[in-house]
């Protein structure tokens, strides 16, 4: 009635709807991102691949595992 003729009114009934729809739509979409994320999991997890390179035991340097010469110290490599 107050508002129909023109008073200031406070409308603390429209805020607290306001809130409550917002925490609503917050926690769907918290859940929404959630879940989204507990799926992806599994795909981005990666085995470990098997070493390519060694390292040389008189330079330390890394060379391709096949390798039976260092290219840097030039030793020969035991097991090629």
């Amino acid at each position: 009635v107050a508002q129909a003729a023109g008073a200031p009114t406070i409308n603390y009934g429209n805020f607290i709807n306001a809130l409550i729809s917002f925490v609503i739509v917050a926690i769907v979409i918290f859940l929404l991102v959630k879940g989204i994320n507990r799926l992806r999991q599994p795909a981005e997890e990666k085995k470990p691949e098997a070493p390519s390179t060694k390292e040389c035991p008189y330079c330390h340097t890394t060379i391709p595992l096949k390798a039976t010469r260092c290219p840097n110290c030039t030793s020969q490599l035991e097991g090629g």
